[in-house]
């Protein structure tokens, strides 16, 4: 250290002091080594390793008004487009939502009327072409059938077996075709039918004679009365009239001439019968509209709607 005064260089310690000898000045003894002081030292590193000067980010150059207004028009109409296609896009999406909801709601209802309708066919197939339903609106079978029971025909039943005798058929009314009426089979083409004091008998065509089955009759009344007898002609017999009657070749009566014009052909003179006929009694053999009392005595087999196979109301019951 050097006495800033009188310049000498060899100051005495003293303690924590330095003493110059010449001009006594005093001096703090800081102990630094001016080479390995902190700026000597940073002097030194910045020699050896020189730092470059940082890099000063460029400055865009002013705008213009004239390219600032273009700037701002372009934004905006940026943001106008944007907008109109969000705009655009929100009514696309409100639109396709609420074509959604009316195909869902299209879908619903479709779906809600689907069963109903395929119902609704199956009901009119099998009502047209395989059941025949029916209420009864009077006691003419009683006992087997009640006035107001409902019943049910197979119309399947005739379609490749003809009716048998005392078959329960349900059948369109020969004296007028728009009412249904059911009844029993009693007599079988080609034979004649009898009624004797409410008892009905039949003969076959070869001549055999027999009572007709009964234990299906009203047991509540004694049957009365009589008629016939009524013989049932054969498909393809020749039958003549007098005006007011037709008879059959052996001369027993069929019917009045209103027969002929529905069941007969005529053909030089001569009729021939077309069709398979039927005689049919009621249970209540006593007050029962048939047969018996009808204009067009016969029930021709094409006019047979279905054999009646069950009653279900007000109680079911099967008939064989």
């Amino acid at each position: 250290m050097i006495c800033k005064k009188c310049g000498c260089t060899t100051l005495l310690e003293d303690g924590d002091l330095l003493v110059c000898p010449q001009c006594n000045a005093k001096y703090f003894d800081t102990g630094i080594d001016m080479e390995t002081s902190a700026t000597s030292r940073l002097d030194r590193l910045t020699d050896e390793h020189p730092v470059s000067a940082p890099e000063i980010p460029s400055v865009p150059a002013p705008v213009s008004n004239s390219d600032s207004d273009s700037v701002s028009e372009n934004k905006k109409t940026e943001e106008n487009n944007t907008a109109e296609e969000k705009k655009k896009k929100n009514k696309n999406h409100k639109k396709s939502k609420k074509e959604k909801a009316k195909k869902s709601k299209l879908r619903e209802t479709i779906d809600f009327f689907i069963p109903i309708v395929i119902a609704a066919a199956i009901a009119v197939v099998i009502k047209t072409f395989i059941l025949a339903n029916a209420v009864v609106p009077t006691g003419s079978m009683i006992p087997t059938i009640k006035e107001k029971d409902r019943i049910i025909a197979s119309r399947l039943a005739y379609h490749s077996d003809s009716p048998e005798r005392y078959d329960i058929i349900m059948f369109s009314y020969p004296d007028n075709e728009k009412t249904k009426f059911v009844k029993r089979v009693i007599g079988m083409p080609g034979e004649v039918v009898t009624v004797s004091d409410g008892e009905v008998f039949i003969t076959k065509s070869n001549g055999e004679i027999f009572k007709a089955e009964d234990s299906f009759v009203n047991p509540d009344e004694k049957p009365y009365g009589s008629s016939g007898p009524f013989y049932i002609p054969k498909k393809g017999e020749e039958i003549v009239t007098d005006g007011s009657y037709c008879y059959a070749g052996n001369g027993i009566k069929v019917g009045n001439t209103a027969f002929l014009n529905k069941y007969c052909d005529k053909k030089d003179g001569k009729y021939t019968v077309s069709e398979n006929l039927y005689f049919v009694i009621g249970d209540n053999i006593n007050n029962s509209m048939d047969s018996r009392m009808w204009t067009n005595k016969y029930v021709a087999e094409d006019k047979i709607l279905g054999k009646v196979i069950f009653k279900y109301y007000p109680k079911f019951e099967k008939f064989n």
